[in-house]
């Protein structure tokens, strides 16, 4: 498993380290579990946020990054924990439910996979939200690092991102989770990294990087208007390593525009 910044000896069997944005510990010589989380803050009902927008777009947006983090690098999620700075009445109770909605396309639909807390002794005029989700995968099938000499990069979606776009789950410019384990199903589609804040070029330089090819990558920055720098806010778009036999396949399969980034030549 290649691009880990740091190893910790858990035990006589168990090993922690992180592979991108990624905590991985391992479980046993088969299986690996994977950690993943973000933030969202301003962006709610509340009256200080900057951004408005329903509690339970928020939840379902909030959860989107570490569940799209967790299923792009090959691992099944089974916990999803809210930590949340606002009451549970009303406005804590919309973003769950948004947020198990939303769980349910990735299979997370028990009462058991959800655990979290709200702020009830403090008035709260803006929102804030923590999420964290758990995975577990199988070592043979974890594929941070995966990409090969060759592969073509690509980027399946578009970015956007909020207050400068209308970020919306049903914008079919944006990856659905459906999208997105179609992608990873493929057997020559290598390696898939979400896009966040810092871009699709950004991350395109980490999924060469994380490969030990990133002197390799020849972007071809004049032959789309994607704009390789714009935020991708709750990762939008993914980009993806792959053979060139499967670009083509997966034009037709996605509903979300498909452009081609660049090559590992």
């Amino acid at each position: 498993m290649e691009g880990c910044i740091a190893m910790v000896g858990m035990g006589k069997h168990s090993t922690m380290f992180q592979v991108r944005d990624l905590t991985v510990m391992e479980l046993n010589e088969q299986e690996v579990m994977v950690v993943a989380c973000d933030s969202v803050g301003g962006i709610g009902s509340k009256p200080h946020d900057k951004v408005k927008a329903d509690g339970a777009v928020v939840g379902a947006f909030a959860l989107r990054v570490p569940l799209f983090e967790l299923i792009s690098a090959g691992a099944a999620p089974v916990l999803v924990v809210n930590t949340l700075s606002v009451e549970w009445d009303p406005a804590g109770r919309e973003i769950v439910q948004g947020l198990k909605a939303y769980a349910k396309q990735a299979g997370l639909d028990v009462d058991v996979q959800f655990t979290g807390s709200t702020e009830e002794n403090v008035p709260t005029v803006q929102t804030g939200v923590g999420i964290t989700v758990l995975g577990k995968a199988e070592k043979a099938r974890f594929f941070p690092g995966s990409t090969r000499q060759g592969d073509w990069v690509a980027c399946a979606g578009w970015p956007k991102s909020a207050p400068d776009d209308d970020v919306r789950l049903d914008d079919p410019q944006i990856l659905s989770i459906e999208e997105l384990y179609i992608l990873r199903q493929q057997p020559d589609v290598h390696d898939i990294l979400p896009v966040g804040s810092k871009g699709i070029l950004y991350e395109a330089q980490e999924l060469a990087n994380s490969a030990g090819l990133a002197s390799q990558l020849k972007v071809q920055k004049g032959r789309t208007t994607l704009d390789l720098e714009k935020s991708a806010g709750p990762s939008t778009c993914v980009i993806f390593s792959a053979a060139e036999e499967a670009i083509g396949r997966l034009q037709r399969q996605l509903k979300a525009p498909l452009t081609v980034i660049g090559q590992l030549a």
